[in-house]
């Protein structure tokens, strides 16, 4: 096993777009999916050196509702897909919808929602941010629920943070047990 590199891929338009919080300033694009999967290692392994070995984490992007939700395509994609289904059927009411939509924002200015599992460490979930990112964690709560914790540099419009640092926490923690032991800004989702 290699060194753990995060890499989010999006689509934009026509083409598809890659870009690691582990790699300033290093950016892909291809045509296709299966196009940039090919070239993906090969930029990777020239971007940290031939000596480096490399193991791709792929994160998926896509606009759900008008929100950007984030989905590791890992052993736990079929949990991260039925997270995603929660949040839909959340996105549906108008009231979640708009808090969802108002915040954290990172770098980017856009919210972005993990979909996450209590299994998954604090550390899994910084290796996606870049250091101005403010993420918004989503857990499966019971048989219809979501918990959303915010992570990161996000503020509102005035510049008061409403996010926890993700070095709050030590890296090894799970999301389970942040989640366990928490008492900031949270949101419980009901479907």
């Amino acid at each position: 096993m290699g060194r753990p590199v995060s890499v989010i891929v999006r689509q934009d338009g026509p083409s598809w777009s890659a870009w690691s919080p582990q790699c300033p300033g290093l950016a892909m694009v291809q045509p296709a999916t299966a196009e940039l999967r090919t070239v993906l290692p090969e930029v990777l392994t020239w971007y940290f050196g031939q000596d480096t070995e490399i193991d791709p984490q792929v994160h998926h992007e896509r606009d759900l509702h008008g929100v950007v939700v984030r989905i590791a395509q890992d052993d736990h994609l079929y949990e991260r897909e039925l997270v995603a289904e929660r949040l839909g059927e959340a996105l549906e009411e108008a009231g979640q919808r708009r808090r969802l939509r108002t915040g954290p924002v990172g770098g980017g200015d856009e919210a972005t929602l993990v979909c996450a599992l209590q299994s998954d460490r604090v550390s899994w979930l910084a290796a996606q941010m870049e250091h101005d990112d403010a993420v918004v964690a989503l857990l499966p709560v019971a048989e219809s629920m979501l918990w959303a914790v915010r992570f990161g540099a996000g503020r509102d419009g005035e510049g008061t943070a409403v996010s926890v640092p993700v070095s709050a926490y030590p890296p090894e923690i799970t999301l389970g047990e942040v989640m366990r032991s928490f008492a900031g800004p949270r949101q419980h989702l009901r479907i």
